[in-house]
């Protein structure tokens, strides 16, 4: 099992707070960043290489993580003019087992962490079962539970709540990702998500795992209120 960690982006939407800093290296405290809580997180599971996908100020995450021998940093060149698929895309070779899927910017408790790393469905995607507004990555299910789409477009009233931006996927699907991905870049879009390839293999048929995580935290820190509140849910965490 490996980790894949998403740390392309800018961060713009924090304000001066990420202007020369990458977001994922903003403090939960003194001592850890929000890559180090997610790093920690990837540890106390174990997995055998991680693989941080950089862009902006990649040489900063670079730094960071300069002593620890089970990491290595991807730069996307072209991060500012793609999206996550983009990114990860340039992971795909170097992927030779299962993984999961993450962004430095996403913070879950360690407890759902542990749940999927135990699951053996080919595909997992942890959701919060919540009212949705217009912007979070939304999911919803058919009336039998199945997977039936996932998009930022979904009418909130029709959501049955948000993927929250952790995955593991099998090895076995990395045939998959790669061919969905090449069909959608051929489209000239390059604003795609990871997401994009999941409703691929939904309308293929091809059977996606959810898990609601019911009452366990999650934070998304696309604002300053959200980095607010991972600093309250997660700084004193991480030993737990």
């Amino acid at each position: 099992m490996i980790g894949v960690i998403l740390a392309a982006g800018k961060g713009s939407r924090l304000g001066n707070i990420t202007k020369e800093t990458p977001k994922s290296l903003l403090k939960l405290n003194k001592d850890i960043t929000l890559l180090d809580y997610n790093l920690i997180m990837l540890e106390k599971l174990k997995v055998k290489e991680i693989l941080i996908i950089t862009g902006f100020e990649s040489s900063k995450i670079e730094q960071h993580v300069l002593n620890k021998r089970n990491v290595k940093c991807i730069f996307n060149p072209f991060w500012d003019h793609c999206n996550v698929l983009g990114s990860f895309y340039m992971a795909l070779p170097y992927i030779k087992d299962d993984f999961f899927f993450l962004h430095a910017d996403t913070l879950v408790d360690f407890s759902i962490w542990n749940i999927i790393h135990k699951m053996k469905e080919e595909v997992i995607l942890p959701f919060k079962r919540k009212t949705c507004g217009e912007e979070e990555m939304k999911v919803k299910h058919d009336s039998k539970g199945n997977l039936k789409a996932i998009s930022k477009l979904i009418n909130p009233n029709e959501a049955d709540g948000e993927f929250i931006g952790i995955a593991k996927f099998n090895h076995s699907f990395i045939k998959y990702i790669k061919r969905f991905s090449d069909k959608l870049f051929k489209t000239g879009f390059l604003n795609l998500y990871m997401e994009s390839v999941i409703q691929e293999a939904i309308n293929e048929k091809i059977e996606i795992e959810t898990l609601d995580i019911d009452k366990a935290n999650f934070v998304e820190i696309d604002f300053l209120e959200d980095y607010e509140l991972a600093k309250k849910l997660f700084s004193n965490t991480i030993n737990n």
